[in-house]
């Protein structure tokens, strides 16, 4: 090979591989900056593809959740709270000694029948300071403070009540919530009829009779569903009103109805009505302000003492003197206050009495409906609900084998049906029951409600 040839073959190799000199310049690279601003695009498309898991998460919240926030939002229950702050104010006012009471007089004086009258400034000073005894001033003080436990008391009746509402309203909701899956559920099995019927329709293997049936049974399960969807809307703005704090659509309450529930002896919960209801409590601080009163009436009986004193000053003369002031009841013996608080005093102890019995029954009848209601979630859910279950799948292998018609199927269907329906308003009759017997024996709301599953 001639030097030419070597010479052309290496300049064609550098032409092909972009080596200086070869005319031919190689492939850039990209930049940094460019580089840079490709994985900003790729970690920004990413970012929008899969967003943090927490920014798609829904609020939750629990029973305690609700119960605590009623408690520290609600603004009937801060008003009934102020109601206390209010008792305890009269308490203060009733630890208070009178005040004493201080006069004076001023002028001018002249001396009389005196050859050589002096004439000047005269002036008068008086201190009336009243004195209580313990008799007196004890019986006042009690009074006060029990009618400041009587308030504490209906404060925590007040809160009681509040929690029983949302209690009451959490499982409403919880109730509606599982009557609208159980309708969706309904509408979706009765579409699937209904779209299987209806192929066996076209090709004439049913009758016309078997799809209009079909299709009316879609539709009212598609009106049952839509009913169950405005109920739980209804059932969650009834216990955002029971909370008395606005709460967000998506916020998702956790939880179930109740069971499988075990309570204590009826003589056990008696014993805890006894000493825990608020109601009763605030009965017995009533009593014993009135009893109070009725001390501190008769005390005014007696004759009441106030220390006096007075400094007198003229041209001529100055005095000072010291003495006591006897209030006599010789015509005011008091006797009117003192019948009135008597009379006050057996009307407390009357109600009292009433009340007490009032719940003693109240929660022998609620123990008596936890105990149906018990055993009614048993029944339909371990035999009516298991037999309606098997019925349905027994009604719609049969039917799909020419055994029995479509009738037979949708009855088995509405059958079990019923038999679901019963059964969440049975566990929904359980919770309000055991909602009553913890607002009787006013169970704080740190102590959770037993749940189980839903069917």
């Amino acid at each position: 090979m001639s030097m030419l040839a070597i010479r052309y073959n290496a300049s064609k190799e550098r032409s092909a591989r972009g080596y200086p000199g070869s005319g031919h310049s190689a492939p850039r690279r990209p930049s940094g900056l460019v580089r840079g601003a490709c994985w900003l695009c790729m970690v920004w498309m990413v970012w929008m593809v899969l967003p943090l898991p927490s920014a798609l998460a829904a609020p939750t919240l629990t029973l305690n959740d609700l119960l605590l926030l009623g408690l520290g939002h609600n603004p009937a229950v801060l008003a009934a709270r102020e109601q206390v702050s209010a008792a305890e104010g009269m308490a203060v006012a009733a630890h208070a000694y009178p005040n004493p009471e201080v006069s004076g007089l001023t002028g001018r004086g002249k001396e009389q029948n005196v050859p050589a009258p002096l004439s000047g400034s005269v002036y008068s000073f008086a201190l009336h300071q009243p004195l209580e005894y313990a008799g007196l001033r004890n019986p006042r003080i009690q009074a006060a403070e029990a009618s400041v436990q009587a308030a504490d008391a209906a404060r925590r009746a007040f809160e009681n009540d509040a929690l029983a509402a949302i209690k009451l309203a959490y499982y409403d909701l919880l109730r509606r919530q599982d009557e609208a899956q159980a309708s969706e559920e309904d509408l979706q099995i009765t579409q699937k009829i209904r779209d299987s019927i209806a192929l066996r329709y076209h090709v004439g293997e049913s009758p016309r009779f078997d799809l209009i049936t079909a299709e009316t049974e879609r539709l009212n399960a598609l009106k049952n569903h839509d009913m169950a969807l405005l109920r739980t809307r209804q059932a969650r703005i009834a216990l955002r009103q029971a909370v008395g704090q606005s709460i967000p659509e998506d916020t998702q309450i956790l939880g179930s109805l109740p069971d499988a529930v075990v309570l204590p002896p009826l003589a056990t919960l008696q014993e805890q009505l006894n000493a825990r209801n608020p109601e009763l409590q605030q009965v017995q601080a009533e009593n014993q302000a009135a009893e109070s009163r009725v001390d501190w009436q008769k005390a005014q009986r007696l004759p009441q003492l106030a220390l006096v004193a007075q400094h007198d000053a003229d041209p001529t003369l100055s005095s000072s003197r010291v003495g006591l002031a006897v209030t006599i009841p010789l015509w005011d013996q008091h006797s009117g206050p003192v019948l009135q608080a008597q009379a006050d005093l057996a009307r407390s102890r009357h109600v009292a009495e009433s009340r007490r019995q009032w719940l003693g029954e109240s929660l022998s009848a609620a123990y008596a409906r936890f105990d149906s209601a018990r055993n009614q979630v048993s029944l339909l859910e371990n035999e009516l609900l298991t037999q309606a279950t098997e019925a349905r799948n027994v009604a719609e292998a049969a039917y799909r084998h020419g055994e029995r018609g479509i009738l037979d199927w949708l009855n088995a269907q509405r059958t079990y049906r019923i038999a679901r329906s019963e059964l969440i308003t049975a566990r929904y009759d359980l919770a309000t029951v055991i909602v009553e017997i913890d607002r009787l024996l006013a169970t704080p709301p740190s102590v959770s409600s037993p749940t189980a599953s839903t069917p």
